[in-house]
């Protein structure tokens, strides 16, 4: 099962940017810190925030693929009303196994 990509709802907050999809009728929001990999992929460091929501924009089907994978082995957090997955450098590891 694929989770479905809301492409119109992006944050910004506390230096993370994140993204919202859906799946089994739940609400999953994925963060991507700034710090993390969104600086580096690409060229360039983007200099603001609607640069780093065009990065992640640009990059949305490895971190779809990844929050999907994290999603459906258990590995996220219950929040109010959403599930929060977190993307970290581990998972951007082409060397780790599962990837």
């Amino acid at each position: 099962m694929a989770l479905d990509f809301r492409a119109e709802a992006v944050s910004h907050a506390f230096c993370t940017v994140s993204f919202f999809m859906a799946g089994d009728d739940r609400t999953i929001r994925v963060d991507v810190p700034k710090d993390l990999r969104l600086a580096s992929v690409g060229s360039a460091t983007p200099l603001s925030k609607y640069g780093y929501e065009d990065r992640l924009m640009r990059c949305r089907k490895i971190f779809n693929q990844i929050a999907t994978r994290k999603y459906l082995a258990g590995d996220y957090k219950p929040e109010v009303r959403v599930l929060v997955v977190r993307i970290t450098a581990k998972d951007l590891d082409p060397s780790e196994p599962g990837r």
